[in-house]
Formats: C-alpha cells, structure tokens, sequence
C-alpha cells in the first residue's frame, strides 16, 4: 500500500511540476489536432504545401507532422516549408524513426554513432525561433527480432533518450523532445526504461492504429480507438506525469471499409475531453492521402491510411476529423512564444 501511494505521490508531483512551468504547447484545455507523414504532396501540378492542402479542404491544423526514416534527405524538413507552417499558426512535429521495427539493443548499439549524427543533422534543420515538437523512436517498445534485446529490457536505453533530448535542445533551444509508445497488447511495462528519464523529457507520446490485416483485428473493441487511448493515456499519466502527445493515429479502409475508419475517428472525437482530463495536448492522423507506395507491418492495408483516395477524393473520416478539428478549435492560434535563438 506505501509503494502504490508513493506512486500515486510522485506522478502528482510530476503533473504539478509540468502545470508550474506553464508551458503553452501542452496546454490540454484543448486537444489539439494535427495530420501528416509529409510537409508536402505532390499533385499534377508538382508538389504542394500539405497545410495549404488542408485547408483547401476545410481541415484546421494545429500541427503538420514530418517522418524522417534512415537515410533522410535534408529537402524533407525544407526550411522555407517549415516557416510556412508558422505563418498558417501550424506547430512542426518531426518524427525521427531510425530504427523501425528491427529496433534492439544490439542494433542499437551498432548504429549508435549514426543515430546521434542524424539527430545533430535534425537539431540544425529546426533551429529556429518557432517551436517545434521531435518525437524519438516510434514503437520503440516493438518486440525485437529473436535473439535480440527489446529495448524494455534495458535501461540503457532511457539514457541515450536522456542524451538526445539534451543534444536537441541545445542546438535548436525551442524544441520540446519526447518519445513515443506503441499501444500494443499486453502489459505495457515502460517504467523500467522510461521511470529514471521521464522528468528529463518534455512530454511522452504514443500512438493507434488499426487495420482489417492486423492478426488483432477481431478482438472485441478492436476499432474503438478513443476508449483504448483514454486507458493507455491514464496509464502514461499515473506513471510518468508528463504531458501526453497522441503522436499518430492510424486506421486503413482497405477492404471497403471506410466506414469502419470513420466510425474509429467517430469514437476517438468522443473520447476528446477524457483524453484532454489525461493531459493528452494533442491527437494528429498519420495521413492526409492515401499512399500507394507505403509499406510496412500492415501489409496492402498500409496504402489505404489516408483520410482521402490517391486521386484526392475524400473519405467518409475527412468530415470527422474536420468536425473535431472545428470543435476543439484548431488553427486558431500557435501556442508557445517564440524564443529569440
């Protein structure tokens, strides 16, 4: 009983420490939303600016959300986009996704060196008087290749996330640095690796997604992911008390099912103020297009992510996160003074 108090002690501590600093970015009176993989897409005309997109379409952004996988190219966090955004009152989220899902400790330590290249590489492309939020590792708590060591079973790992977010902040000073959870089944057990390092991070994030190909996808209430980001929030919330970043939701409409991915956005705007009670500051959909080429863990289900067709039609889950994004009152302001850099 002293040990679950003590616990319940030092989380509040920790939410009363981030409400003291008072930072605007994650202020949660209202969740802000946001949508991406990309700053630009490319239409007939050549490409274009994503948030110009959106707002073609009437979707409020707050954010625009940038993946960098290995081998990134220095076009992909486009200064002059990424100023753009600041002027559309859109907030930068870069997504540094180095590993993948072969993340271990042994890959890891073997690419140690270029992983904290690429990170002074992405400090230097946000080094700006704009804020901008840099989310580590997505799914970092994958289970690893066999014979591999998960990340989860060693707190060596919290370190480098230590040492990471201190490298970025010194050479970009307005950005906040967290790292995302996958929200996979089973006991999340994330306080080994996250418990000693979690105060020295700005916010932690984690993330949903949902396809038909997914071996889970029967399982009751498979599709309701706001009910299931309310529970993994309010755990991340009584371990950690950091703010909370619902850094990607994903959910396919491969094999007819544009329904259902309504329906799963439908339950998410529902859970909106039970996540904002969480601390959740924001909830950003991966995709604005559907992308022919994406591959990954979903399999063909991977290609039907967006909340519009390749050909630009949209879907039935435009008009949801549209209403949501208008609720919550998107767009109507950037959060978070700039810092003279």
């Amino acid at each position: 009983m002293r040990r679950r108090l003590w616990v319940v002690v030092a989380a509040a501590l920790a939410l009363a420490r981030s409400a003291e600093a008072g930072d605007p970015l994650f202020d949660a009176s209202r969740l802000r939303i946001g949508v991406g993989d990309r700053l630009e897409q490319w239409g007939p005309d050549g490409p274009r600016a994503l948030v110009e997109e959106a707002s073609e379409r009437g979707l409020p952004l707050d954010y625009v959300q940038v993946w960098l996988t290995r081998g990134w190219e220095d076009s992909w966090l486009d200064r002059r986009r990424l100023a753009q955004l600041t002027r559309h009152n859109v907030v930068p989220v870069v997504v540094h996704y180095w590993f993948g899902d072969e993340i271990s400790r042994e890959r890891f330590e073997s690419d140690r060196d270029a992983w904290y290249g690429s990170l002074w590489r992405l400090s230097q492309r946000v080094r700006a008087p704009q804020p901008v939020l840099v989310v580590l590792e997505p799914e970092f708590n994958v289970t690893p290749p066999p014979g591999a060591t998960a990340t989860l079973d060693w707190p060596g790992f919290g370190e480098h996330l230590r040492a990471a977010a201190r490298l970025i902040r010194r050479e970009a000073p307005n950005a906040r640095v967290g790292v995302c959870a996958g929200d996979f089944p089973g006991p999340p057990r994330l306080e080994r690796v996250l418990g000693p390092v979690a105060d020295d991070l700005d916010f932690l994030a984690f993330q949903e997604m949902r396809a038909a190909t997914d071996p889970h996808a029967g399982r009751p209430g498979y599709a309701e992911v706001g009910r299931a980001a309310v529970e993994y929030s309010a755990y991340l919330r009584r371990a950690f008390g950091r703010p909370l970043l619902l850094a990607y939701v994903a959910v396919s409409s491969h094999g007819d099912r544009e329904r259902e991915q309504a329906a799963a956005l439908e339950d998410l705007s529902r859970h909106a103020k039970a996540l904002r009670g969480n601390g959740v500051f924001g909830a950003i959909y991966m995709q604005l297009f559907d992308d022919p080429k994406h591959e990954g863990y979903f399999g063909p289900a991977e290609k039907h992510f967006g909340l519009l067709r390749a050909d630009g039609q949209p879907k039935p889950a435009l008009a949801v996160l549209r209403s949501l994004a208008r609720r919550e009152g998107a767009g109507e302001s950037t959060p978070g003074a700039p810092v003279e850099d």
